[in-house]
């Protein structure tokens, strides 16, 4: 297990770090983000994703953007790709983005006749909460037009919930060097839902009592530092509200297009309960009232209703997407998808010229599909453990259509076989040599794609 976590010449301990200094935007500790991700990877007990490679494809193939790189004072460009340090505070990460803008916008600006150029972003997870944080708490919405994010956990996840608590686990083992590293970074502690998810039925806890936030908790939450979870809410999400912003007065949608892709159909946590034996995440809406149940799905790691930004809490436009968090942003349908919406810009911008929309409905789903496929497997397998995968949907449960998996990767299967295809089905795939996968489970004219690596 240790060797596993050894990746690219470096061990995954060499990121550790005392987050009072990762915290500090001055700090520098030598290890620097270089570029987006390449391949599929995974942090057990946290997330994991796909490579951003069709992403990036796609963007240069169907626009005439010129390419600029972040870490260069270079020419003129509009078109780059932000890498962050996730370990570092999210509020760190923002500052920096606007730096960068400060210094790029206005050279790309000498370039146009007229006019003022402003950001489209696209951004997926984590990397919403760093682009909306410039645009909030940083007053970086006077220069955006658009906000698009992928399964962005603008209201928080169970699994940094979950991970804080009780540390990352995988063949039942504590994965102890995994959550003391992760426990140290400020930007996990962000990633705590910051509406009330948990319900205490702890020795004499009041019965009866709705969810509380997880700031609001008090005693013994296994390994989750309470104070630490405060600051993250009072620090870094009230500060992106309307009544803290730097656009005090006008929600954030009013002034920028803000579209939000929310992943749906596969096994969400939902809420968390408390009691003497600990903490504990639920698939269970407890968190959600019953007329708002119809909320409670998601893609396996961010719920619904945190993909959707607080703006949007009362109307909104949701993009639906029947799409895993992992790779929602690396299929081939959502990605033509977000060519639409991005052509919808290019009237108005002399520097983005691609495929015409005609402004109408928006190409993404404005609800979800009963049709959904919940595909599921680990995150992390050793190189001797059978690879289960299961999908479930309609479809497959009434005999409409036979379902497939195909599996790619650094190595073929020994053997793939489909065990079972009652109410969902279930295959089995041995012989996988060690390295990242991608995977994808079809049903009729349904497909969902997936990443997990062998270890």
């Amino acid at each position: 297990m240790g060797g596993a976590l050894k990746t690219r010449g470096r061990g995954f301990e060499d990121l550790a770090g005392d987050h009072g200094l990762l915290d500090d935007p001055e700090y520098d500790d030598g290890i620097a983000a270089s570029g987006l991700i390449g391949g599929g990877r995974s942090l057990p007990g946290l997330s994991k994703v796909n490579q951003y490679n069709l992403l990036r494809r796609s963007i240069k193939d169907s626009f005439d953007v010129v390419e600029g790189d972040c870490a260069v004072d270079g020419a003129p460009a509009n078109y780059f790709e932000f890498p962050y340090d996730w370990r570092r505070d999210n509020r760190v990460s923002a500052q920096r983005l606007k730096e960068f803008i400060d210094r790029e916008l206005p050279k790309w600006a000498t370039t146009l006749p007229y006019g003022r150029p402003r950001v489209v972003f696209v951004c997926h997870s984590m990397g919403g909460l760093v682009a909306k944080y410039y645009l909030s708490a940083l007053g970086g919405w006077e220069h955006c037009r658009s906000l698009i994010t992928f399964g962005t956990p603008f209201r928080g996840s169970l699994a940094a919930l979950d991970l804080l608590a009780n540390g990352a686990r995988k063949f039942g083992l504590d994965l102890g060097a995994v959550s003391s590293v992760l426990r140290e970074f400020t930007s996990v502690y962000q990633l705590l839902p910051r509406y009330p998810v948990v319900v205490d039925h702890r020795a004499g806890a009041p019965t009866g009592l709705p969810p509380v936030r997880v700031h609001e908790l008090s005693g013994d939450v296994g390994r989750l530092d309470l104070k630490r979870a405060g600051d993250a809410y009072e620090d870094f999400h009230r500060r992106m509200d309307e009544d803290r912003s730097t656009h005090a007065g006008s929600s954030l949608a009013s002034l920028i297009s803000m579209t939000p892709v929310v992943g749906y159909g596969h096994g969400t946590d939902q809420s968390a309960v408390i009691d003497d034996k600990g903490l504990r995440t639920t698939e269970e809406a407890i968190a959600l009232g019953v007329d708002r149940q119809w909320l409670a799905t998601g893609d396996e790691t961010v719920p619904a209703v945190s993909a959707m930004p607080v703006e949007f809490s009362e109307t909104g436009t949701w993009a639906w997407e029947n799409a895993k968090h992992s790779s929602m942003h690396a299929t081939e349908e959502v990605v033509n998808r977000l060519l639409k919406v991005l052509a919808q810009y290019s009237a108005a911008l002399v520097d983005l010229q691609g495929p015409e929309w005609d402004g109408g409905p928006s190409p993404f789903a404005a609800s979800p599909d009963p049709r959904a496929l919940d595909l599921r497997t680990d995150p992390v397998h050793s190189v001797d453990e059978p690879v289960v995968v299961t999908c479930a949907s309609l479809d497959i449960s009434v005999g409409t259509h036979p379902p497939q998996l195909s599996v790619s990767g650094p190595g073929e299967p020994a053997e793939l076989v489909l065990d079972e295809q009652g109410g969902a089905a279930r295959w089995t795939v041995v012989g996988l040599c060690p390295g990242s996968y991608e995977m994808t489970a079809t049903v009729g004219d349904r497909s969902v794609k997936d990443v997990f690596e062998v270890w």
